[in-house]
């Protein structure tokens, strides 16, 4: 360096510069999957809440209410589901469209709906339990006959 000057040469900025861009290209896959994950358990969540929310709703107003994932009373969107209360016949109350893409939601159960009765309880059944799945695994929904709702990442015991 001449006349004590200070600085930084073209090529060192330019192997900083490719060093990032190395680094940045090794962390992206990583990062994606982090944020799939993310989405996969949101979606869980949100359906935890929802069912939680439909048995609130049938015991504080003393109707039927249920989530319905496919052969509702209205046209369920794609990568949805709706809540539904009971009248002359099933009215809907709230849709649910916003499902992050690439998350699939399954039923292993006695059904697509899951209807909670004037008492917080499931309507005829022993509970169900609805997995959601997408790239980064899986997460269940487990809703038993008295009406307690769990998400387990993975499969619920």
């Amino acid at each position: 360096m001449r006349g004590g000057q200070r600085g930084v040469t073209l090529i060192e900025i330019l192997i900083v510069v490719t060093l990032l861009v190395v680094v940045a290209g090794v962390a992206m896959p990583w990062f994606l999957g982090v944020i799939e994950s993310y989405r996969l358990r949101v979606a869980a969540w949100e359906l935890a809440g929802d069912l939680r929310l439909a048995r609130q709703k049938a015991v504080t107003t003393q109707v039927r209410h249920r989530i319905c994932l496919s052969n509702c009373a209205s046209p369920v969107p794609i990568g949805g589901y709706l809540l539904e209360r009971q009248a002359a016949g099933w009215v809907l109350d709230v849709t649910r469209a916003d499902l992050p893409d690439g998350v699939v939601i399954a039923t292993n159960g006695p059904g697509d709906k899951i209807t909670f009765d004037t008492k917080g309880e499931l309507s005829g059944t022993l509970g169900t339990t609805t997995a959601l799945t997408n790239g980064t695994g899986t997460y269940e929904v487990k809703v038993a006959s008295t009406g307690r709702v769990r998400v387990c990442k993975g499969t619920c015991p």
